[in-house]
């Protein structure tokens, strides 16, 4: 008895120190690919750096028309765009990029994070690039600085598309209950090894905000883990936030919004259904021409879990809407 609990003790004790080992190796960054590696590894081939306002700003520009400017959701990046891209860059010039901190962009020098800075660097992108009228599109959180965006700014808006954004805040501090006790478990954990996640969670995430699994591949899975455990990631989520969301403006900008709209959503989006999500955007809308359009099979991350079936009916609204406007509108002089 006393030898097999000298045993234990020293399996537990074993155990501590490979953990505790693990964990220093994790805290000093060794396992994360250098931010060399990961644009050498991410970078498509029209990808951009550009510094607006001392961020670093990852960007791609392609394509040639009137300008769609897109603006991605929570984790994400640029590349969730490459099927919207893909189908409409032969007609349409396509500009989306990073946000800070997610993807390639930032840290911002000043810790500064959120749709109030989004739309900035809008700007800022816009200036950098010659664009004087454009699209914009917005899925998820980035609904926030586009709603904000094409209300203070409608002289440059030809007009919006909007997927599965907030339409206001949520009652209370919103927590997403569709986390699984993995996920959550492994959140707590990380604040403790740097922001670090394991490549398990990232899966969990994809899982639940994806209803085409089969879409979801080592691939992605590998993508949003090394992306969103650069460093930059870790310290942005430091940064205190504002008490007041900036969820909490989007239905007074959405109100303001007077270009045409689509509001585009997927059917099994279990964040923020279509009923009554989709339908408050319609309502809220200041637009005259808007119209909903649900995608069939799709969840939450839109442009990834369904991303042709997507751009094929954004496509439609692009078509409609560029045939009315001058054709040479935003492009670079």
């Amino acid at each position: 008895m006393i030898r097999f609990r000298r045993i234990a003790a020293a399996v537990c004790a074993a155990i501590v120190v490979a953990l505790g080992g693990t964990a220093l190796i994790i805290r000093s960054g060794v396992l994360a690919p250098s931010e060399q590696e990961l644009r050498a590894k991410y970078f498509l081939p029209t990808s951009r750096m550009i510094e607006i306002d001392g961020a670093p700003i990852h960007y791609s520009d392609e394509g040639q028309g009137p300008v769609i400017l897109m603006v991605h959701g929570t984790f994400g990046n640029l590349r969730m765009w490459n099927d919207w891209a893909a189908l409409m860059s032969n007609r349409f010039r396509i500009v989306r990029f990073d946000r800070p901190p997610f993807g390639l962009s930032g840290p911002d020098p000043e810790g500064r994070y959120g749709a109030d800075r989004e739309a900035e660097i809008i700007a800022g992108l816009a200036k950098a690039l010659g664009l004087t009228r454009f699209f914009l599109v917005a899925t998820s959180s980035g609904g926030q600085s586009v709603t904000r965006y094409a209300a203070q700014h409608p002289e440059q808006i030809i007009g919006v598309v909007l997927s599965n954004i907030a339409t206001g805040p949520p009652p209370g501090v919103f927590v997403d209950h569709r986390n699984t006790w993995f996920t959550l478990q492994s959140r707590k954990v990380s604040r403790y090894l740097n922001g670090w996640h394991p490549a398990a969670e990232w899966w969990d995430v994809l899982k639940t905000n994806f209803i085409n699994h089969d879409r979801i591949t080592d691939a992605l899975v590998t993508e949003y883990q090394e992306l969103n455990n650069r460093p930059a990631s870790y310290l942005a989520s430091l940064v205190p936030r504002p008490a007041v969301s900036a969820s909490a403006r989007t239905p007074g900008d959405l109100a303001a919004i007077t270009a045409p709209a689509l509001v585009l959503w997927s059917e099994n989006d279990s964040e923020r259904p279509p009923q009554p999500v989709a339908e408050e955007a319609m309502a809220l809308l200041g637009s005259a021409d808007k119209t909903l359009t649900i995608v069939p099979r799709c969840e939450h991350m839109m442009p990834v879990d369904c991303g042709p079936e997507s751009a094929a009916a954004a496509a439609v609204f692009f078509d409609r809407i560029a045939g009315m406007a001058d054709p040479t509108a935003g492009r670079s002089p």
